[in-house]
Parts: structure tokens; sequence; C-alpha cells
């Protein structure tokens, strides 16, 4: 299409992207290596990326929308059951259904420093952990057994009851994660979820890791709060969802 460059190399791709988004962006440290890479289609300002993932067709957007970008890719996917995620700004772009969530990032440079509450332990037992989710049905974004997961970290409290958990892991790209934060609904407003993402990131960066993200839904505001106490910074605001197709 006019106007628009298709790259099928995943490096020249991800090359270009650092022109428009710079280094770090979403699609690198998501998306790993060329295994499931597909296609690239830039306009001057804007991206769109196809893999075929396990689930299938994903498309991931960065930058300024463009009309043409999608539908460049949508002839290049094996199935018409395409999954995408989008900047928020790109309000054209129509779903069946939306989940609206924020990507951020924190530096070993801004390593956190602030003084704990509670103790925070490292946790070996996926039994435990398992527990935990059932109990308070956490929902949580990586479970106990996950072949990303390098270690879990928790609150107690003097009986020895795990209040809060929180996990490290190592996406394929190899940029390091804090996921599935979680504390007892009885325990929320204590400042355990921040303690135990500090003490998660701090371990991270003690590890070698430069830069640590997280996926945040938008409409969650008290963990949006505590990420940021941290010092992670906001970078992206997507919205996923299954494409609507005409």
């Amino acid at each position: 299409m006019p106007g628009i460059e298709t790259i099928r190399d995943f490096e020249v791709a991800m090359e270009k992207l650092r022109t428009i988004k710079g280094p770090n962006n979403y699609a690198e440290l998501s998306s790993g290596d060329s295994s499931d890479f597909t296609l690239a289609a830039f306009s001057t300002s804007g991206f769109c990326g196809l893999w075929e993932i396990e689930s299938g067709p994903w498309i991931l957007g960065l930058g300024e929308f463009n009309t043409t970008l999608i539908p460049v890719l949508l002839e290049h996917a094996a199935s018409d059951q395409i999954r995408v995620s989008v900047p928020r700004s790109w309000t054209e772009v129509e779903l069946e259904k939306r989940s609206e969530w924020n990507f951020y990032l924190i530096e070993s440079s801004t390593a956190p420093n602030q003084p704990l509450k509670h103790t925070v332990v490292e946790l070996t037992s996926d039994e435990e952990i398992e527990a935990f989710i059932e109990k308070h049905d956490t929902d949580p974004s990586t479970r106990p057994g996950d072949s990303e997961i390098i270690f879990w970290h928790g609150i107690r409290n003097q009986s020895d009851e795990l209040l809060a958990i929180g996990a490290a892991v190592r996406w394929k790209s190899g940029a390091t994660m804090v996921v599935s934060i979680a504390t007892a609904p009885s325990e929320r407003g204590k400042s355990m979820a921040q303690e135990v993402t500090a003490s998660l990131v701090k371990r991270l960066f003690e590890m070698g890791s430069l830069l640590v993200g997280l996926g945040v839904w938008a409409h969650n505001a008290p963990a949006i709060r505590a990420y940021e106490r941290v010092g992670f910074q906001l970078q992206e605001e997507f919205v996923s969802g299954p494409l609507l197709r005409s």
C-alpha cells in the first residue's frame, strides 16, 4: 500500500522500530526472537507487527495510528481470529471486547530503596502459592510451574499465613518482569503489594537486570499507585482484544 513499508526480517524490523519508539520498546521486550514473527508494517511514525503465537495470530501496534497498517498484515495471518494490542489512542481500531492496561518500566539507576514495614521472604512451595491463588481468586497472569518464573516473594503474618505474593519472570527476549502481585483482601491498603514489588525489583537488579517491566489493568488505581511509588514509569497505554472483522 502507498506509504507503507513491510519488513519480514525480525532484526531489521526491530532496528527500524527503534527509530520510532527508541530502545526497550514493548515489541522488543515482549517478542523475544524471530521464531513467531511474520511481518512488520511501518508508516512514517507508526508500526504494526504480526506474530503467530501459540494462541493464534497477534498484532501489536506502536507509535501513531495509520489506517492501512493493520489491513496490510491481515492477509498474512494464519487465522481470521486475530488478537491485537494497540495504543488506546488508536480509537479507530474496533475490538469485539476491550481490555485496557498499562505497561511500566523501572531502570536499575532508580532502584527502590524504601524502608519496608513488613518482612518479605522468598517463597519456594508451589503448593502454598497455588493455595493462596485459589483461596483469594487472584486471577494471576502467571501461576506456579510456569517455565518463565525465576522466583516468588511474599509476606507472612506471625502465624506464618501467607498475606501477599508476587513473582519475577524472564521472557524469551531476556527481559525481566514482575507479575502476579496479589494481596489477601483483608490486608489491602497496608502497602504489601508495594513492598513485594520493591523486593522483587531489588533482587532482579542484584541479579544483573538493567530494566524491569510490568503490566497492570488501567482501572486498578491502587496497584498503579503502588507501582509508581516503587519507581515504575508509564511507557504505554494499551487496549487489547479480538479484532472485530467486518
